[in-house]
């Protein structure tokens, strides 16, 4: 199981848009935001963050194997909501983001009314009824 606050890190990545808390920068891929410092450090010493700039929280960051990421993210959510377990998760290029996805999926099926202008990368765009990619 993921902790909370690593899931909340990496589904704010996901959940990037023009606006919002966390953006991204097609141009650079570059993420953008406040960020819980103590949690980007860990994974900026693992290896699946890089910083490029930080003024106190407010950090801009490179997604290390993003493609793998974003692909593996995708699967996990698309699993689960399938029903299927997380055993998927050895297939993929990316184990963590697989799992990430996975329980992300499963915290916001546990919401009692679903957002439908939520988007996500991974999660079904009700507007337009296609997968929403980043």
């Amino acid at each position: 199981m993921i902790s909370k606050k690593v899931r909340e890190l990496f589904v704010s990545l996901m959940e990037a848009a023009d606006g919002g808390p966390v953006s991204y920068e097609f141009e650079t891929d570059q993420y953008t935001g406040y960020f819980n410092r103590v949690v980007v450090d860990k994974y900026i010493n693992l290896g699946a963050l890089e910083l490029v700039e930080a003024v106190g929280d407010f950090i801009s960051l490179l997604l290390n194997n993003r493609d793998d990421f974003l692909s593996s993210f995708a699967a996990g959510i698309r699993e689960a909501s399938l029903g299927n377990d997380q055993a998927y998760a050895d297939y993929n290029a990316h184990p963590f983001a697989f799992s990430v996805g996975y329980e992300h999926f499963h915290q916001m099926a546990k919401k009692k009314r679903a957002n439908q202008d939520y988007l996500c990368h991974g999660f079904e765009n009700a507007e337009t009824g296609l997968i929403h990619q980043q």
